[in-house]
């Protein structure tokens, strides 16, 4: 998906405003099968219109707090190994570091939070009467976990990344033990 970090943010909002439709025109498909197919499409476009306008919002407000850096996917990449590519701009590269961070740190918390409660539910609609909620339960289950999971390992990387960083910039710089030419 590294395309989609370089669409603009119009285009990745109608992007997912077309794929939240398009799922949700199928989910209603079994939940709700007294919909006729025109109440269907008119609700899955609505509320994929929705989506799509709250997720490009979101995205856009991401982007402009991460900067340039992000949007190309080598950072992502970086991030996943927890290096610094050679000859980067520290200083782009620090923000957008610095704020994938700030992202994830709230996940430590927030994901057993948001993801045991939503499986707990789907786990008593489907015992309670439709099974379907079985594919819910298994998928929350399986985002938490993996949440649980990618955090720490991506808030260690960038603390090791924040490192390397400060280490680049701290050569880079003269300092007065070394002095400077004058």
């Amino acid at each position: 998906m590294g395309w989609m970090k370089q669409a603009p943010t119009w285009v990745a909002g109608v992007i997912m405003a077309v794929l939240f439709a398009v799922v949700w025109f199928g989910v209603t498909l079994i939940t709700s099968p007294e919909l006729d197919l025109g109440t269907r499409a008119l609700v899955s476009g609505i509320v994929g219109a929705m989506y799509g306008l709250g997720m490009g919002i979101w995205l856009g407000l991401a982007r402009r707090r991460y900067g340039r850096v992000a949007q190309h996917p080598e950072f992502s990449r970086a991030v996943r190994r927890g290096t610094v590519p050679p000859d980067v701009d520290t200083t782009e590269w620090r923000r957008a570091v610095l704020a994938h961070q700030q992202q994830y740190r709230p996940l430590r918390w927030a994901a057993p939070a948001l993801y045991l409660p939503m499986t707990a539910l789907a786990i008593w609609l489907a015992v309670t009467g439709q099974p379907l909620f079985w594919v819910g339960a298994a998928f929350f289950l399986a985002i938490g976990i993996s949440t649980v999971i990618v955090t720490p390992r991506v808030l260690r990387n960038t603390d090791t990344m924040l490192g390397e960083l400060d280490r680049r910039e701290h050569t880079l710089r003269p300092t007065p033990e070394r002095g400077t030419a004058t």
